[in-house]
Formats: C-alpha cells, sequence, structure tokens
C-alpha cells in the first residue's frame, strides 16, 4: 500500500475548505438538482445531469434544463407514464441528440415499472460486489431494456453515441459521468453532495476522472496516462484511499473546481510516482 503524504493531506483539505461550497455549487451541474425535493426526482435529475456533464459548463447547464423541461416539476412520476415520443426533438448536446435522450428516458421508464429507484436496478444482481461489476452490470442491463421499434432502429444507427453517453467500465472507460453521479447519490449529503442511496458505501466509489482530474493526477506523479481510463481511476483512488479509507473521493469535487478555476496545487517534492 502507498504511504500517505502529511503534506499532501493539508493541501487537500485546503482545497477542500476553499472549494468545497455553495460558490461553487452554483457553477456545477448538481446545483440543478437541488430545485427537487422529492428524494427519487433527484435521483432521477442527478442521472441525467451526470451523463451530460461533458464540455463546457455553462453549455452543459443550459442542455441540462433543456432535458429537463419536458419532464415537469415532477419528473419521475411524469417519466412513468408519459408517452415520451419526440419530446426531445431538435435537442443536441455536442455528441447527445434528442433521439438519446428519448432512448435513455424509454429504457429508464421501462426501470422504473418494475423497480422503485435506480439505486434499486442499480443493486438488482446481487452477485456483483466491485464497484466495477457493479457499473459493469448496471450498464449492460440498463442497455438491453425494451425499446419500440422506431427507437430500437434508431439506437443502432447511434451506438457509438450511446455507449459514450453511458460508458461501460468493461470496455476500459472510466466512466467518469457515471461515478459523477454515484459521488452524488452515496457520497453524505453536505451542500454538495447529496447522501440519497443508502445501500451503497462510500468507501467502494471510483473517483471520476476527466481531463480536469487528469491533470491534477499527472501533477501528482500518479500517472503518465494521457487518457483517463478505468486503471487510472482506480489506481488514483486507491491512493486517496489511504488518506480517507471511509470517504477515499472526498476531495473530488475540490479538486476538479480548483483545476476548473485555474488553479494549481503546491505540491511537496516527495510526491510518489505511481505507474497507472
Amino acid at each position: 500500500m502507498a504511504q500517505t503524504n502529511p503534506s499532501l493531506s493539508v493541501l487537500f483539505e485546503q482545497a477542500y475548505q476553499e472549494y468545497h461550497s455553495l460558490a461553487h455549487r452554483k457553477q456545477d451541474p448538481i446545483h440543478l438538482v437541488y430545485s427537487y425535493q422529492d428524494p427519487l426526482d433527484q435521483e432521477l435529475v442527478a442521472f441525467l445531469a451526470a451523463i451530460l456533464a461533458y464540455g463546457n459548463v455553462s453549455t452543459i447547464l443550459a442542455s441540462v434544463k433543456k432535458v429537463l423541461l419536458p419532464l415537469g416539476k415532477n419528473p419521475r412520476s411524469f417519466l412513468r407514464n408519459a408517452d415520451l415520443t419526440g419530446g426531445w426533438r431538435g435537442f443536441y448536446h455536442r455528441f447527445t441528440t434528442g433521439e438519446d435522450i428519448e432512448i435513455v428516458l424509454t429504457r429508464l421508464q421501462s426501470v422504473f415499472r418494475r423497480h422503485p429507484s435506480i439505486e434499486d436496478f442499480f443493486l438488482a444482481e446481487k452477485n456483483q460486489t466491485s464497484m466495477k461489476d457493479l457499473l459493469g452490470s448496471f450498464v449492460s442491463r440498463l442497455e438491453s431494456e425494451p425499446l419500440p421499434d422506431h427507437l430500437r432502429k434508431i439506437s443502432k444507427k447511434r451506438e457509438r453515441n450511446l455507449k459514450y453517453l453511458i460508458s461501460h467500465p468493461g470496455r476500459g472507460s472510466a466512466c467518469k459521468r457515471l461515478n459523477l453521479f454515484l459521488r452524488w447519490v452515496v457520497r453524505p449529503k453536505d451542500g454538495i453532495d447529496l447522501g440519497l442511496w443508502k445501500r451503497v458505501s462510500p468507501s467502494q466509489l471510483i473517483l471520476p476522472v476527466d481531463t480536469h482530474l487528469l491533470q491534477v493526477l499527472r501533477k501528482l506523479k500518479w500517472t503518465r496516462s494521457e487518457q483517463a481510463t478505468w486503471n487510472v481511476a482506480e489506481s488514483a483512488t486507491s491512493r486517496l484511499r489511504c488518506f480517507n479509507p471511509e470517504d477515499p473521493i472526498k476531495y473530488d469535487f475540490a479538486l476538479c473546481h480548483l483545476s476548473m478555476s485555474g488553479g494549481s496545487l503546491k505540491l511537496p517534492k516527495e510526491s510518489a510516482v505511481v505507474h497507472a
């Protein structure tokens, strides 16, 4: 096991104190989730906000609002019984189209007719224990949810984009957005994260590695990789677990917003190198 660097621990805590705040939450997609009071609405909105969390922050926020608008004030209740056909016609968010959103929501609609929550569906396979296996099972089962004929044909044409939108760890992806969603719903409620799920432990979470976090990890010399992969995310989480075994990704929000804001950790010279 890697040794904990006391100086680095202090730097992480300083970043947490500065950036884990309401002011920075307002610049993050999770802020939109706080407009909803029902935990089931929050869970659904968090999922939609997380899978769209790629690209420019202002564009992400605008796109999430457009996706949420047809769902109304009670999106979970609306989704369970609504006709979703054409509800997001004309929507685009970089690689994602309104048809992609309709496919995802139609699959979630099918899930909600059998399961009370995304958490219940996520944990439906009892023989999965590691987060990689849990996520892989979740994505595979979601992808296999039935679609009407017209969406089934579209999904075949959009398969690559849909796999990007909801990525699978077995395909090597770091699954940044799914791990982000899990951070939001699993970590205890603290003004940023929501603490909605009670059957997954924060100790199981994997760091949501994107380009911003990858820059931090490279600066820490925890990886030489130029790509965010599942192995990089697992390796970085293992390092963070040395600082906080019960809550290894406590510092994710702060480190991400530190990087997004153009800040930088002033690292101690003895930071260890890990090749991942």
